[in-house]
This record gives structure tokens, C-alpha cells and sequence, in this order.
């Protein structure tokens, strides 16, 4: 590969830039993130007002929610968007029809964070289609919304314009909600119990229809984490890391084998070792073994499994060869991840911008957004085709670039498909540059070019090399 050739326009530090996401959460068609300064981000559909900025418009790039510096923890739902700041005050913003967000009322929808009661210790928020459910730091479980299936979990059908508390038990740990009006809780002994619609026998017993109240799913006490996404299926971790599925698995999403049963009540060991997991609406799965590697199964209808194909499994596939992945998240049919270097990829369904990579088009790889781990300015919220520009594409032996973006760079890089780097500059300092290197040596197909600081990607851009 020839040598690269920098052309530095100027050489300009970016002072006092704000750092990577820490935490992410994939609605259903919509994405949320947070940075250490606090402030929220979110960006997708935004038709209900979800994206908490004021507007009920798609954005195709994350924009930052309202102004507020104290965020500390959130939750993407079908359309709405949940947060607890840091003095412990809960917000949502939304879809509120039946009183789903738990405003008090049952207006159309709010497209500002309203505070939800005025209680001052909320710790945990997790969200359904039309309600919503939230742990108290007492360890007491909260709930609002629709309720016409048992949704809430309170033994009536009666639906709540505000949080009402869920039973006297004072000793919850963990929450999760579905879409399906189905719900899993676990408690701080480690027991694991559900309510609302047993779709899937996702609940158990297929001979029950729904459980009106919190019930004792299985015997073990050594329950740890789990995910349910917008659909019928579950997945939990025990606390020696091993991984469960259960519910309904036509596609593999459970981990069983979709040709012997659909519906699966009983327990379904998936091997390995597991740090992380996450459920997409589609009947698909995602998880981090303790390793740091990823790896999905299910349905695979627009690429979300992020294998490069659209076929489905069963079987866990490896999705690249990293070893740095720290937490994901899924909607619909996206899937968000980050990684220990604090970049942020995605992949799967981009029809509203949930992506957040400035377009609408599908991605079948897990892909660096154009902010993608550090947003190193306002700017690059909002990067236009003027920042990066990609030259000749397709190009055959020499590819070009120019940069005119705010932000220091300091590396150029290039990946395959799989994540594999296949290039790597000597590091430069400029937040103005223009490149030209050749690429006679990499194969014929699609790459990506990253422009870096610090291991941070602040851009890339896809390229095909005939």
C-alpha cells in the first residue's frame, strides 16, 4: 500500500470536547443515548414526540434532548422515552395515550421530558407499548399505564394515569417490559417471577392465558440480569453467567432449534459464558460473552444480527472477531452497541434514522455512526456530505478524502466488513485535512474509513474498491 500523503490545512486543537456515550438504549425505532456531562441524546422516529426534543420530527443524526445536565439513567420504549435524573426525579416523554407515560393524564402525547409525580428516588425505569413500570431505591415496584391484560401487574384491569405501587414487597432488584403486555421482575434472593400475557408460554404454564400479579417463575435464587425485548421471548443470566432463553422461538431466538418447538416454556441453556444480553422486537437476540465478543441468533429479515447476511439462526453466530464490546441494546429491528474504546456502532432496519448515521439505508455489519463512540462537537451531530467527502466511489487504485470538520483527528483507518483493520495511518494532528493513498493492495468489495482520535472514531464513511 503506498504511503499515505497528509496535506494539514492547520493545526487546531478542540478544546474542552465532550466525551463518548457511556450508556445507550434502543426504543423501538428510535435511540437514546448519554454522555458523561449528563446531557441526553436521542435520535430515530420521532412521529409521538419520543425524541424529547421539543419536535415530533425523525431525526436522522442524534440531537440532544432538552438542556438538562443531570441524566443519569434512561429507557427507549415503543414510543415513548423514559429517564431518572440524577437527584432521582423520573421523566418521560411521548406516546401517552391510556396514561402511559404516568403524567396524570391521558393526552395524545408530549414531545418535551415532563416529570412524572414528584417522587425524588427512582433507581430503575423499563417500558412497554402503552405503560410503563420503575423500581424506587426502597426497592418497591411502580407502575402506569394500560392494563387491560394484567399489564401492570396490581391483580385489576384498571388502568392508571399515575404510578401505583405493585403489591407491599419492598425487595425488587431488577424490572424488564415487553411490548406484549408480558413482564419479568427479579428479586434481590435471586428469585426470578412474571406477569401479564403468557404469549409464547413466555410465562409458563401454556394453560394459563395471563398472571394478574407478580408470580414465581421457577425454584432457582441465583437470577442476575435479564431482556425482553418488544416481543414474546426472554433471556436472563445467573450469576455464575450462564445464559437462559425461553418463550417463543419460531425464528432461533430462544436458542432452540425452531423445527422440534415454537413455543418454549421450559428453560434453554445457550452455551458459554455470558456478560451481556439484549432482545429485539423481532424475534431476534444479542449477546457479549465475558470474553468481549459478540454474538447473535434469530431472525435476520433486514441484517440485524449484523453477520453481513440475512439469514437466520438458532446457533449464536460470532458477529467480527473484536473482543471490546461492553454493552448492546435492540428496537425493532436495530441493534445499538458500544465498545471499551467508547465507540458507538449500529446496524440492522434504518428506515426512521435510528441508525443515527445521517441516512435511512439498512445495515447488515455493525457499523461506526458519524459520531460514532465520541461526539467531539455540536457539529458533528448534525455532519453534512461537506465534512467528509469520499473520493473516487468506487475507486479502484487510489482513494481520496477531505475533511472539514471541527474535531482534532489524529488517525485514519480502514476496516473490512468484518471489523478487521486492513489500514492504518501514521498518527497526524489536524481537524482539517485531505488524504490520497492506494488501495491496488485490498481485495475487491466494501470498506469502511475511519477518521480517529485517540482510538475514538469521530467519522467514517462507507467505500466500495472494484
Amino acid at each position: 500500500m503506498k504511503k499515505l500523503l497528509l496535506f494539514l490545512v492547520c493545526l487546531i486543537y478542540l478544546n474542552g470536547f465532550s466525551q463518548c456515550f457511556t450508556s445507550i438504549s434502543a426504543g423501538y425505532s428510535h435511540s437514546v443515548g448519554l454522555k458523561p456531562n449528563g446531557t441526553l441524546w436521542s435520535w430515530g422516529m420521532g412521529l409521538n414526540g419520543q425524541l424529547g426534543n421539543g419536535t415530533d420530527t425523525d431525526k436522522h443524526s442524534p440531537i440532544q434532548s432538552g438542556t438538562a445536565t443531570n441524566w443519569a439513567k434512561f429507557c427507549g420504549g415503543y414510543s415513548n422515552t423514559f429517564a431518572i435524573k440524577s437527584d432521582g426525579t423520573l421523566w418521560g416523554s411521548g406516546y401517552n395515550t391510556y396514561g402511559a407515560l404516568g403524567i396524570g393524564s391521558v393526552i395524545g402525547h408530549t414531545s418535551n421530558f415532563t416529570q412524572i409525580g414528584t417522587a425524588t428516588n427512582w433507581k430503575e425505569i423499563a417500558a412497554g407499548e402503552t405503560y410503563g413500570i420503575g423500581l424506587r431505591e426502597d426497592y418497591t415496584m411502580w407502575a402506569w399505564g394500560f392494563n387491560q391484560y394484567y399489564d401492570l401487574g396490581d391483580g385489576t384491569t384498571t388502568q392508571r394515569n399515575s404510578p401505583v405501587q405493585i403489591g407491599t414487597t419492598a425487595d425488587w432488584k431488577t424490572i424488564c417490559a415487553t411490548r406484549l403486555q408480558c413482564n419479568f421482575a427479579i428479586k434481590n434472593n435471586g428469585t426470578l417471577w412474571g406477569w401479564g400475557i403468557n404469549s409464547g408460554a413466555v410465562l409458563g404454564d401454556s394453560s394459563v392465558s395471563a398472571w394478574s400479579v407478580p408470580t414465581l417463575r421457577n425454584t432457582a435464587t441465583d437470577w442476575d440480569k435479564l431482556a425482553l425485548g418488544h416481543g414474546s421471548h426472554a433471556l436472563a443470566i445467573k450469576t455464575d453467567k450462564t445464559l437462559w432463553g425461553w418463550g417463543y422461538g419460531d425464528f432461533g431466538q430462544t436458542g432452540h432449534d425452531p423445527t422440534t418447538s415454537y413455543a418454549n416454556s421450559e428453560f434453554n441453556q445457550i452455551p458459554g459464558l455470558w456478560n451481556a444480553i439484549a432482545v429485539g422486537g423481532d424475534k431476534f437476540s444479542m449477546g457479549i460473552k465475558m470474553d468481549g465478543t459478540l454474538w447473535a441468533w434469530g431472525k435476520n429479515i433486514v441484517g440485524q444480527l449484523g453477520d453481513g447476511t440475512t439469514n437466520n439462526t438458532y446457533i449464536p453466530m460470532q458477529v467480527g472477531t473484536d473482543t471490546n464490546w461492553v454493552s448492546v441494546s435492540c428496537g425493532y429491528q436495530h441493534t445499538l452497541a458500544l465498545k471499551s474504546d467508547g465507540s458507538l456502532w449500529a446496524w440492522g432496519d434504518n428506515s426512521f434514522g435510528q441508525l443515527g448515521n445521517g441516512g435511512t439505508t439498512a445495515l447488515t455489519i455493525p457499523t461506526t455512526i458519524p459520531i460514532a463512540g465520541c461526539t467531539l462537537s455540536a457539529e458533528e451531530f448534525t455532519l453534512t456530505e461537506e465534512v467528509l467527502k469520499v473520493f473516487p466511489n468506487p475507486a479502484q487504485e487510489e482513494l481520496s478524502f477531505s475533511y472539514a470538520g471541527t474535531a482534532l483527528i489524529n488517525t485514519v483507518v480502514i476496516y473490512d466488513l468484518s471489523g478487521r483493520e486492513v489500514y492504518n495511518s501514521h498518527p497526524v494532528v489536524s481537524n482539517n485535512l485531505k488524504a490520497s493513498f492506494g488501495i491496488g493492495m485490498l481485495q475487491s468489495g466494501s470498506y469502511i474509513l475511519s477518521l480517529k482520535y485517540n482510538e475514538h472514531t469521530v467519522v467514517s464513511k462507507q467505500f466500495l474498491k472494484e
